[in-house]
């Protein structure tokens, strides 16, 4: 009875991936086209995000990047390292590496061919579970290891960005208890920026404005769900606002706000649940930084994307 339930437990767990919703901080979590956007620069990215409920303990995730342009091969590399922490009972960690081809359609549009293959780990943590028979056996398999696929597609040009991803092509398994397989899960995303055409003046002081209205749809075994956010930066502070509607559970309100450098960004994002619980122990905060790391004053061929960092 209670292999049962752990099953259904780890089932229902790791049905659907870690969610981070600072999406474009985390842009190689979303779509591995991505690889190579950045201005002529390595950029290194992290994220770490937390759920600080009392009865879930442990229940956080931490993704990290490290990408650039390649002129020689015509496209971005990188690698990406996933680790997803439920409640201090399972674990998963993935680990990958990733390549996109850049192609120049015509003068302003670009398209991204991106590819992802690496090895995908879950782990049971049985020695955290206690049980009213201290004869209780463990499953036989504690520790699932399979490789792992996924791919997207990337167009833009200097105003608008939007592309489809899919991840776990393969679907690879993810239950101690029998065949159960990570569900494929599949992004479509579109966003604009729009920025002044030239500098304007507020009061004595000149500054640059940015506006970036962007729709993130997702869908994961039985879970769906949609992003709906609008991010305004003045110079180096952005700042945003999303409505994630989950089709089938409750929705969140997220709030971001950052601070972008010249070689360096920082965010700060806050989910808080619409599903009636309003306290702060009923909420998740993430942290972001991302680090661009010039090494030649040369820009690449293909036009930087443009898309809010946090």
């Amino acid at each position: 009875m209670f292999s049962a339930l752990l099953s259904l437990a780890a089932h229902f767990s790791f049905a659907q991936d870690a969610i981070f919703s600072q999406f474009y901080a985390a842009s190689l979590y979303l779509n591995p086209a991505f690889a190579g956007t950045s201005d002529g620069s390595t950029r290194i990215t992290l994220n770490y995000r937390n759920n600080p409920l009392p009865d879930a303990r442990g229940f956080s995730a931490m993704f990290a990047s490290v990408d650039a342009f390649v002129p020689a091969i015509y496209g971005g590399i990188g690698v990406v390292a996933v680790s997803d922490n439920q409640g201090d009972l399972f674990t998963n960690n993935h680990i990958s590496a990733v390549y996109s081809y850049h192609l120049r359609l015509d003068r302003e549009l670009y398209m991204n061919f991106g590819a992802q293959a690496g090895y995908y780990r879950q782990e049971l943590n049985w020695n955290r579970l206690e049980f009213n028979d201290p004869g209780q056996q463990p499953p036989e398999q504690l520790l699932r290891e399979d490789v792992d696929f996924s791919a997207g597609l990337l167009v833009y040009n200097e105003n608008f960005y939007g592309g489809i991803s899919a991840h776990h092509l393969n679907q690879p398994k993810t239950s101690a208890f029998g065949d159960e397989r990570l569900p494929l899960k599949l992004t479509g995303h579109l966003g604009m920026t729009i920025e002044p055409a030239s500098r304007r003046r507020a009061g004595t002081l000149m500054f640059d404005y940015i506006v970036s209205p962007n729709i993130i749809y997702q869908q994961q075994g039985g879970f769906r769900r949609v992003n709906l956010g609008l991010y305004a930066g003045i110079e180096s502070f952005i700042a945003g606002v999303w409505l994630r509607h989950d089709l089938d559970n409750p929705s969140a309100m997220i709030f971001l706000a950052g601070v972008r450098m010249n070689n360096y960004t920082i965010g700060y994002s806050y989910d808080h649940s619409l599903s009636g619980f309003t306290d702060l122990f009923h909420t998740s905060h993430e942290i972001s930084v991302r680090f661009d790391l010039y090494t030649s004053r040369q820009r690449f061929r293909a036009r930087p994307l443009r898309c809010p960092g946090i």
